[in-house]
């Protein structure tokens, strides 16, 4: 099955090279735009995204001409007020994601407010942080982090696999997503992505080709909450399974 592809061993010395060119580039673009926006970043959520925006735009340009890497967002983009249930493999789909939806805010693990800029503007742009080892306060937290922004309604993105995972990994689907869509009363949008292919969530190396983040719609209505879990899972998959393919034969030269 393609969902069960994994990425080629073998490391292109280019790859490495090139790859650690760019996270320096990166990261140093990060501390430059970050203490040059720092006050209109203070100032306003609007002001926070569209420098947040402009960053991801920066950064998919040195990704393409460092690394070969390129960015591709399919299917109809949600721009209402809702859900988003996606598989998470790298730092590029937080990049991605904040790219293409109108006003994005993640659900995220508490220590990334600690990273330097990075922390700064997941506050200003709405994230809302839990402590994954809290268990069933970590569920409530959640919700009433995401009720105390409820007047910047946008899209919340949520990873029910809650954690990266690497492709052709497997990792359960937790119900935290389910909580949002009932207590919100917002549609479930799906997303499936390939973006550990060309980024993993380790190491320096970055790969050329296509990586792909695809909206595939949202959960259908009549869906039931006892199944809504089954039915986000199997399609998320299914179109990771295609998606993955893609870039396999990416990966080993097929075209």
């Amino acid at each position: 099955m393609s969902a069960g592809l994994t990425p080629p061993t073998g490391l292109n010395l280019s790859h490495r090279l090139r790859g650690t060119v760019f996270v320096v580039a990166m990261y140093a673009l990060m501390l430059v735009m970050g203490l040059i926006v720092l006050i209109p970043t203070l100032a306003s959520r609007v002001w926070a995204l569209a420098l947040a925006k402009l960053y991801c735009r920066m950064v998919f340009v040195m990704l393409r001409v460092l690394c070969g890497t390129r960015v591709e967002i399919r299917g109809p983009v949600p721009d209402t007020a809702c859900v988003v249930a996606s598989k998470h493999q790298s730092f590029l789909d937080i990049l991605m994601f904040t790219h293409a939806l109108p006003r994005p805010r993640f659900i995220m693990k508490k220590s990334l407010l600690n990273v330097p800029i990075l922390g700064l503007f997941a506050r200003q742009i709405g994230c809302v942080a839990i402590d994954r080892s809290a268990g069933g306060d970590a569920v409530r937290s959640m919700i009433e982090g995401v009720e105390a922004r409820r007047e910047d309604e946008g899209q919340t993105i949520i990873f029910p696999q809650g954690t990266r995972v690497r492709p052709g990994a497997e990792e359960r689907y937790k119900s935290g997503v389910l909580r949002l869509h009932q207590h919100f009363e917002q549609p479930v949008e799906l997303a499936a992505l390939n973006t550990g292919w060309f980024w993993p969530r380790v190491g320096v190396a970055r790969f050329p080709g296509t990586a792909v983040i695809q909206f595939l719609g949202p959960v259908p209505d009549e869906t039931s909450l006892d199944e809504m879990l089954e039915v986000i899972e199997e399609r998320i998959e299914a179109g990771y399974g295609l998606l993955a393919q893609e870039a396999y034969d990416q990966r080993v030269g097929k075209t």
